[in-house]
């Protein structure tokens, strides 16, 4: 684990692989540290020749929690309400500070031009940044994400509740019903896991944490950057979109949406799919990124 200090913010971050080989910045989602990426996905893009960075959010993991911004579950309800009603959000900080922040890391890291992938808020966080930096980024890949349009944004109000849950999960217990709350909502019909995979996927659960005030944060945040679909249309970086087919929290429409937006984007839509990153898949998604990076070198 390493640390960057970006004017006051710390950004803990891991590297792997050799530094001078070609980069991939992986982007986790909403209110969850760099330790929810499977290994399977790290340690495919490393066989295939890459360098692997896997920052943690501001309010995740080890970075910086911004608690001096409060916001309550009347809050997030607020800021719901309002995007569905195409009114604008504020926040003390929206998805394009947290580009900033990994726009400071590469400075840091002295790399000029990377490929980034992100999954969900992740997601959203690489696609900011391809439009406020489009020379650093060689290809985008945008996993189980959307573009901030609330007419195909928006999923099931269940899913919603389930990643934004309202207590802290402050002992082991409440930990795992959170976990198993969120892993069970969000899976689609053909990748629902079972005892076994369950089980071994909250034996993570305190690796990877909870911070639910940090969540509502980064949900505002997110809410506060707006519809990008006016600046995806401007983008011409190489993009991969990965959707699955039956996302309960961000619809397969959103997917759509974001192939449609961006000339020449690549669509892959995966079956029964939900809001999720079976381990059984990892292996596949580190070969289409791939594959996606290889043809677009950085």
């Amino acid at each position: 684990m390493k640390y960057f200090d970006n004017g006051g913010v710390r950004i803990a971050y891991r590297r792997f692989g050799d530094p001078l080989a070609p980069a991939v910045v992986l982007l986790m989602g909403l209110g969850l540290s760099m330790e929810a990426w499977p290994e399977g996905i790290v340690s495919g893009l490393l066989a295939e020749g890459f360098q692997v960075i896997t920052p943690d959010n501001r309010d995740s993991g080890r970075s910086s929690r911004m608690t001096a911004w409060r916001v309550g579950r009347g809050d997030v309800l607020h800021a719901i309400v309002r995007t569905v009603f195409g009114l604008q959000v504020t926040g003390e900080y929206a998805l394009e500070d947290m580009a900033f922040d990994l726009e400071r890391l590469l400075d840091h890291l002295g790399l000029r031009r990377v490929h980034v992938a992100g999954v969900s808020m992740g997601g959203m966080i690489a696609q900011v940044f391809a439009c406020q930096c489009p020379n650093r980024v060689a290809t985008l890949t945008s996993i189980s994400s959307a573009v901030g349009n609330p007419r195909t944004g928006f999923g099931r109000l269940r899913a919603v509740a389930a990643v934004s849950a309202s207590g802290d999960a402050a002992s082991p217990e409440a930990l795992r019903r959170h976990f198993t709350t969120v892993l069970t909502t969000l899976a689609g019909p053909r990748y629902r896991p079972d005892a076994a995979e369950l089980e071994e996927a909250l034996s993570s659960a305190p690796r990877i944490g909870f911070d639910a005030a940090a969540t509502r944060r980064q949900l505002v945040a997110l809410l506060a950057s707006g519809n990008r679909a006016q600046a995806m249309r401007q983008l011409r970086t190489p993009t991969l979109v990965i959707h699955g087919t039956d996302d309960p929290l961000l619809p397969f429409a959103a997917g759509e949406e974001t192939a449609r937006l961006v000339a020449g984007a690549k669509l892959i839509p995966v079956d029964g799919l939900g809001h999720q990153l079976p381990p059984a898949l990892m292996g596949t998604y580190a070969r289409w990124i791939a594959t996606h990076c290889h043809a677009h070198p950085a």
